[in-house]
């Protein structure tokens, strides 16, 4: 059983892919959204398609967000606050993949990957935290991968290893389960839950996008999902009766799997991270 009807759900990287496969089975369980677009245009365009895609009379919102940039997640954070009263479920999808690409920093001067995939879930869900925690059940889903490696919280910016943007990419996605872990330890008995999942291997998503035809192909021999079952386990946590006590576990095809990263003082490790990162380029907040 569905429990999102008219209730408002924040989607990052919603224009195209497995974000916009999440939001469209969520608009057509009844929730309202609030897609995070770094591409305003293609956030409309995007709510168009969405909304002629499900039968309801569900309300679609297209606010500028760019995951990589902290002062963006906090511009975001603060002008949801002036315009909505409440947030029920953050789906953190948006993501880039690097692969076979030169290393790139963010505005802020971060190694892009983790900039975006990291840091960006991280800050974005602090600062909707107060509106989650005044809900009733809300909840957090992080999409991360089985596609996860190369953790070194050492150097999460490859600056001492050789850099490659593949590796970069499994990083991040194993520092999205710890990041989920280490929020779903503090929001324990606070009405708010967290969990990761994993959406398969979708050769057709952008995220492969920017790789030689040769990768693409490999890949693709490999078999793999469709966005609407690259998307299901998402949705499923963020709107169903069944997962609402869930808290701090990992899925995929509705099924919890075992993390290899699950440890506490990693998690700490990575949490300060993140948090010196803010405070060094957002040092009033």
């Amino acid at each position: 059983m569905k429990d999102v009807k008219k209730k408002r759900i924040v989607v990052t990287g919603p224009t195209s892919g497995i974000g916009k496969e999440i939001a469209t089975q969520l608009g057509a369980f009844g929730a309202n959204l609030v897609l995070g677009c770094r591409d305003i245009e293609r956030g409309k365009r995007a709510a168009e398609e969405i909304s002629k895609n499900i039968s309801n009379k569900s309300i679609i919102d297209v606010m500028y967000l760019d995951c990589s940039s902290t002062q963006s997640i906090c511009e975001f954070s603060k002008q949801y606050k002036k315009q909505f009263s409440n947030l029920d479920v953050l789906v953190n999808n948006a993501g880039v993949n690097r692969a076979e690409q030169p290393r790139e920093d963010s505005v802020d001067g971060i190694e892009l990957t983790f900039a975006t995939n990291v840091l960006g879930y991280y800050l974005l869900t602090r600062e909707l935290l107060d509106m989650l925690k005044a809900a009733n059940r809300s909840r957090i889903v992080n999409v991360a991968s089985t596609f996860a490696s190369d953790l070194d919280l050492d150097d999460v910016q490859f600056k001492r290893r050789p850099y490659d943007g593949m590796k970069a990419y499994a990083q991040s996605k194993a520092c999205d389960r710890l990041i989920t872990w280490a929020f779903a330890r503090r929001l324990e008995k606070s009405g708010v839950i967290a969990n990761a999942m994993a959406p398969g291997l979708v050769p057709n998503s952008n995220l492969f996008g920017k790789m030689s035809p040769e990768t693409r192909n490999m890949l693709k021999k490999r078999g793999g999902v469709d966005f609407a079952q690259a998307a299901d386990t998402a949705v499923w946590l963020a709107s169903d009766t069944e997962t609402e006590h869930i808290n701090g576990n990992f899925f995929e095809q509705r099924k919890e799997i075992a993390c290899e990263f699950r440890n506490i003082k990693d998690e700490e490790k990575l949490w300060e991270i993140c948090e010196g990162m803010i405070n060094k380029n957002l040092p009033n907040v």
